[in-house]
């Protein structure tokens, strides 16, 4: 009997396993990012939240909190993580009186802060 030559398995099984490796670290990296402005989103909300309710009420101004940063952006600002001035929902529920709060959402992410506006 003849032995077969295997020359290149080790190759092409390197090849194999590298491709399906590569295709788990590149999703997992996709899923941490998606994870990681998510939070941010959750987290500016809670802050322009905050700030509505310690400061006067103006919602354009907490609005640009959760998608630039900041109540006044320059021109030119990048929306971060893509995000649309219509996406944000910002609103002033039982106000004026004990129940005044400052409410804001980016409903189609299942995000969500209210914070009560103190003075009341």
């Amino acid at each position: 009997m003849k032995k077969r030559h295997s020359r290149g398995q080790s190759l092409v099984e390197t090849t194999l396993i590298l491709a399906a490796f590569m295709g788990l670290i590149l999703g997992m990296v996709g899923v941490g990012q998606m994870l990681f402005v998510r939070q941010a989103w959750a987290e500016r909300a809670q802050d322009a939240a905050r700030w509505g309710a310690v400061n006067t009420y103006d919602a354009p101004a907490i609005r640009n909190l959760v998608i630039y940063g900041t109540a006044t952006p320059s021109d030119g600002a990048i929306a971060f993580g893509g995000l649309e001035p219509s996406e944000v929902v910002v609103g002033n529920p039982g106000c004026p009186g004990v129940d005044c709060r400052v409410s804001v959402a980016i409903p189609g992410h299942g995000i969500q802060s209210t914070e009560p506006v103190e003075g009341f």
